[in-house]
This record gives C-alpha cells, structure tokens and sequence, in this order.
C-alpha cells in the first residue's frame, strides 16, 4: 500500500519535532541556539511547534551548530516553505503564525465582532482599513492588501478546509470607505458563503448575548494534530493550546452559531444590505 501523502502542517510539525529533538541532545536551550541566526527564543519555539517556517541555509547551520547536520534532517525542509516566500518582507511573526494555521487547517471556526476578517477582506475594504488605521507608505499597503488578498486561496487549496465564520452585524453596518466598497464586500461575503465548505453566517442584533460577544477568536483544526484557537488582543495576538481553554471557545463559538441566521437567512440579510448602499 503506497504510504499516505503528507499535507505541509504535517511536514512542518514534523521538522519542528526533529529540529527540537537535535538541540536538546546539544543540550542547547532556545536562547543559545537562536543567537546565530539573530533570531529570538520565541521564534525558534515557534519553529519547533510548526508554527514559522525556515530557509534551509539556516536550518543547516543550526544542525551544524547542534553536531548533527545530518541528510534526513535537512530534508524535511522540503516543502514548509510558505505561498506567502516573495512576501516575506511584510510578514512579521504574529502574521507568519496566522498564515501557518491558515495554510494547513482542515477546519477553521471564526467569531469576528467588530471588523470583516481578513480572510474574507475585499481588496477596496481592505485597503480602507490599512490607510486609515495605519501610516504605511502607500505602495506597502498596496502590497499588504495584495498579501491579503491572496490569503482567500484558503478556501479554493486541496485539501478544501471546512471554514464557519459568524460575523456580527455591528461588523457588518460599520462603514469602511465609501457605499460602493461596502457594496462590493456584502457581495463577496455572499459569493464566499456559496464556496464548497464555506459557511458565513450572520449574527443579528436581536440575538441573545453571551459570553464570547464581544471577542474576536478563532478555532483552527487540523488533520492528526490537536486544535489551536487565535484570540486577538489589542496589543498582541495569543495562541492557545490547552484543552480545557480551547473547548471554552469551542463552546462559546457553538452559542454564537446557535444565535445566528441560517445560511439562506444570511444570504437574505446580506443582500439586503448590499441593496441599501
């Protein structure tokens, strides 16, 4: 029987382990080790959990750097490098975090509260938001939307994940830009819910609160390896693991879904919005 293809998480989780394991048989903990690449312990950490991605040029000198630059090694390399390589300039950490959950999850649940994710961001929209809440050069925002743009073959790769995403209304009535970019995102919002796997629902306002209302969270799953929920902070971005923690958010993603319209009721909702622009 031909062996089972691996997908990239799998890979990258499987070079963190072995990257992982060669270090700690150097007896090199993570500060010692990321010194020679300039890198922090935090990003090798990260390296190590699948979680950022590396050039082989440096993952061979950190195996130098631990005695064993072994061949097998080196070779799980291949194929973690990310879609996003020629953009590699605009990816911070955080960023780089995000597009590795995105780029191997098999099941992703998103609860966004006050903004259109990026995810399901239109280019005009997303552009309104970078020029407005930031004071980046015009042709680097320009890139990031291009970056964010790309960030939607998500919902196109094979294997296709499962992604839900519950959006509030108030996210939806907040105007970024002008009617014709609010139209062109009600329309796109649509088109994506329509997406094999895809789901987009909506939230009223008559809904019931709970808990997790006003919070911005997202739950990645993935095939052979546990779930991973994204929660957005003001300042930061935190990823959690611990079981008890993620299920509190699976739950809390649950009550909102329950609250929400059905799909053909989004669908409804969303055109009508788009036709009041």
């Amino acid at each position: 029987m031909a062996p089972k293809p691996t997908t990239v998480h799998d890979r990258r989780k499987r070079l963190g382990r072995a990257l992982r394991t060669a270090r700690e048989r150097a007896g090199r903990d993570l500060a010692e080790a990321a010194a020679p690449l300039g890198w922090t312990a935090e990003r090798l950490g990260a390296l190590e959990e699948g979680l950022v991605t590396i050039r082989r040029a440096d993952a061979k000198e950190l195996l130098t750097g631990y005695g064993a630059a072994d061949a097998a090694t080196l070779a799980l390399v291949e194929g973690t490098a990310g879609w996003w390589t020629p953009h590699s300039d605009l990816v911070d950490e955080p960023l780089e975090k995000l597009l590795v959950l995105e780029d191997g999850m098999a099941r992703l649940r998103s609860h966004q509260a006050g903004l259109v994710p990026g995810l399901l961001q239109t280019p005009d929209y997303a552009w309104e938001l970078m020029v407005t809440m930031s004071d980046q050069p015009l042709d680097r925002v320009q890139r990031l939307v291009d970056l964010r743009r790309a960030r939607a073959r998500a919902f196109t790769r094979e294997p296709r994940p499962q992604v839900t995403v519950v959006l509030d209304e108030g996210a939806l009535r907040r105007p970024v830009g002008g009617p014709a970019v609010m139209r062109r995102q009600y329309r796109h919002l649509i088109e994506t819910g329509r997406l094999p796997g895809a789901d987009v629902r909506v939230r009223p306002f008559d809904a019931a609160p709970h808990h997790a209302s006003g919070l911005t969270f997202h739950v990645f799953e993935f095939t052979g390896d546990g779930p991973v929920v994204q929660l957005e902070l003001l300042d930061r971005e935190e990823l959690i693991r611990s079981e008890r923690e993620v299920a509190l958010y699976r739950d809390a993603f649950d009550l909102a879904l329950a609250g929400a319209l059905s799909r053909e009721e989004s669908v409804a909702f969303l055109q009508e919005l788009e036709r009041g622009c």
